[in-house]
């Protein structure tokens, strides 16, 4: 069998505000974040948290007087502090410096999300994209057969690598 290699990224939604209210249909799922990047009228990020029945378009922001409700956001270094701390179910817990990238010269924090589950330490939590990249693993690794060899001939080659990509790179890899 051929050992595949997805190298990916895994981003949360964001859009401008007015492309979220294009998206009335668009129901995003139990503790997906939904994020409405900043704009001239709102220098500043908003979240909405899916619920798994209502549209974006009506989600409520989360408001910044309840945020500590919600959200709970610090650095790494006082996660690792406070290594005994359990987070409510739902809460979503953001290491404001999981990762730093460099763009155009410019070294940048980027967070890392992680959802409480009422009984798990915070520390002991796996990152979204982590959890992510996990599942598409198991995924990748399971021998139940998702399409058939002729689905699979049909599909094959039909990616032209040679395609260029802005911003994302995606690498495939047979061997």
């Amino acid at each position: 069998m051929a050992n595949d290699t997805i190298k990916a990224r895994i981003q949360l939604k964001n859009d401008t505000e007015a492309n979220w209210n294009k998206a009335r249909r668009f129901v995003p799922l139990k503790g997906e974040l939904i994020i409405y990047n900043c704009d001239e009228a709102h220098p500043f990020f908003r979240i909405k948290i899916g619920d798994g029945t209502t549209p974006v378009i009506d989600l409520p922001f989360i408001r910044a007087d309840c945020v500590h409700e919600k959200v709970i956001s610090h650095t790494t270094a006082y996660w690792n502090e406070n290594r005994e701390f359990i987070a409510p179910a739902g809460v979503i817990l953001i290491y404001t410096d999981k990762d730093i990238i460099e763009r155009d010269g410019v070294e940048i924090e980027v967070p890392g999300f992680k959802v409480g589950d009422g009984s798990t330490y915070c520390v002991d939590l796996p990152f979204i994209d982590d959890y992510i990249w996990q599942v598409l693993n198991a995924h990748i690794e399971d021998t139940e057969v998702h399409i058939t060899q002729n689905e699979r001939v049909k599909w094959n080659n039909k990616l032209n690598c040679d395609d260029e990509v802005i911003n994302e790179t995606l690498i495939f890899t047979r061997s």
